[in-house]
């Protein structure tokens, strides 16, 4: 059996040449073969219905494009062979996975014809602002590995993208991620798109939205309208979930961001990048359009509002800021900046340049939160590091960690004349080698041995072979001992 469209030219060269034998001879076949598919194919020619081989898997085709129905085109092949196993079904996997490929594209072709019909959104310049949450692994943070998340905007006429990171996706990060975009937007578009969190919607009534008292608020103070999408329908803000996909691909790394500072950061400069190039669908850089765009916009408020913006500090020489008397580090870079402090009931946030760059639990008067990414040295260990002044000593710490071990239990247990000790440890060196010499420093670190000779006494019992091992005795051979009689409990007996 030929596929069709094989047979399809052959009834095309067939009404051309008009011969059987002129066909079979460009086709690589029987003339008998032409002759069969021309005559099947009768006076209709090409419009003729193609023969088609009987499948095994025909008899099961509606049965298929039932459960693909059921399951809205997502079952697989694999699941549903117990399905016609039980049916009757005695062909392969491979048959079957042919026909489930063939039902669920012919019901995708149902559901476009049935379905949702999508027509692009045109957007005003100045208009519309779209903005949205993403979910971007953790952080460390001073409390413990925190949720990082990020607030994605993009202008629906320029397509500009903003992005900001924070720990949090309460009101006041969403206020504090809004005024970000509107700063760095140099304006205020005349609407805000939103998705539906609790946020911004607390409730649906009959279909509508009743906004958060906060976020109407909010909106007044920026002189914006919000609207809220259609409840789960992400093809509404489909520019905006594009920028939310695009930064967990392109931007996000895979080991994850070393702070709440580096990820803002490294936001910053992708937005750049971004905004730079040329747009596949206007075919211009956003940052021209919104150049375009941004006289049409809202002037912006003198001051944030207290929700997005909090409480000026300066950073001091320790990289910390003092807040309701208690203290929180910051990013060493920032000293002597000023930077806004706000709180919630858990947390404190600290705001440089209109982004988040440091998240601390919420402490009492007097308590400290301090994060070690925040300083270019790791945190201070008590521990005094050695500093070798004089070749005896420099030589005696080139043996390794045990000299460095001996000689800090040696001078905290106030050995005196110590230097002398390093000098008989260097002279062991050289006799009986490094080797013996470090496993000597360890011994005698470990017993609190610094006296004078005590290495070399150590050395020697070191250096001592091991007593011979006494060799295991032969087992008895009891089979030539004479049997006895074996006597009774009972016979050992104490008379009455």
């Amino acid at each position: 059996m030929k596929a069709g469209r094989t047979q399809v030219e052959i009834i095309a060269l067939y009404e051309e040449l008009g011969s059987y034998r002129a066909v079979g001879a460009l086709l690589g076949c029987d003339h008998k073969t032409v002759k069969k598919y021309v005559d099947a194919a009768g006076e209709l020619g090409q419009s003729a219905p193609v023969l088609r081989r009987a499948r095994i898997t025909d008899g099961f085709v509606e049965l298929i494009a039932e459960r693909i129905g059921q399951s809205g085109g997502r079952i697989t092949a694999r699941r549903l062979m117990r399905i016609v196993r039980a049916a009757g079904y005695e062909g392969s996997e491979r048959s079957l996975r042919r026909a489930v490929a063939e039902g669920k594209e012919a019901w995708r072709r149902e559901q476009a014809a049935q379905g949702r019909v999508f027509r692009p959104w045109v957007s005003a310049p100045g208009e519309w602002l779209l903005c949205d949450w993403g979910a971007a692994g953790t952080v460390p943070t001073a409390a413990g590995p925190r949720k990082l998340s990020f607030f994605a905007g993009v202008l629906g006429w320029s397509r500009y993208r903003t992005l900001s990171f924070c720990c949090s996706e309460r009101f006041p990060a969403l206020a504090g991620g809004l005024a970000h975009s509107f700063e760095t937007l140099g304006g205020v578009p005349g609407r805000v798109l939103f998705d539906n969190p609790k946020t911004v919607a607390t409730q649906h009534v009959a279909g509508a939205a009743v906004l958060n008292p906060d976020l109407v608020r909010l909106a007044a103070h920026y002189r914006f309208s919000p609207r809220t999408t259609e409840r789960q329908d992400p093809q509404s803000k489909g520019k905006v979930e594009a920028v939310v996909r695009f930064t967990k691909s392109d931007l996000i790394p895979y080991e994850g961001f070393e702070s709440l500072d580096h990820a803002n950061q490294s936001a910053r400069e992708w937005c750049t990048e971004v905004n730079n190039q040329v747009h596949y669908e206007t075919r211009v850089r956003p940052v021209e359009r919104l150049a375009v765009e941004r006289p049409l916009f809202g002037a912006l408020p003198g001051a944030r509002p207290h929700v997005a913006g909090g409480e000026q500090r300066k950073v001091d020489a320790l990289a910390t800021v003092r807040f309701c008397s208690a203290r929180y580090s910051v990013p060493h870079r920032l000293v002597g900046e000023t930077v806004f402090v706000s709180a919630t009931d858990r947390d404190v946030v600290v705001i440089y340049d209109g982004v988040a760059v440091a998240q601390h639990p919420l402490l009492a008067p007097g308590d400290a939160s301090i994060t070690d990414e925040h300083y270019p040295s790791p945190a201070p260990t008590g521990v005094r590091s050695l500093r070798p002044r004089t070749a005896s000593e420099q030589a005696f710490l080139a043996l390794g960690g045990e000299a460095e071990d001996y000689l800090r239990r040696a001078a905290a247990a106030g050995t005196a004349r110590l230097h002398e000790r390093l000098q008989e440890a260097l002279g062991l060196a050289r006799t009986r080698g490094e080797t013996e010499t470090r496993a000597a420093l360890a011994r005698a670190s470990t017993f609190g041995r610094f006296a004078h000779g005590d290495l070399e006494s150590i050395a020697d019992g070191l250096a001592a072979s091991p007593p011979a091992r006494v060799p295991d005795a032969a087992p008895l051979n009891l089979a030539g001992l004479p049997k006895v009689k074996v006597r009774d409990l009972c016979d050992y007996r104490r008379p009455a």
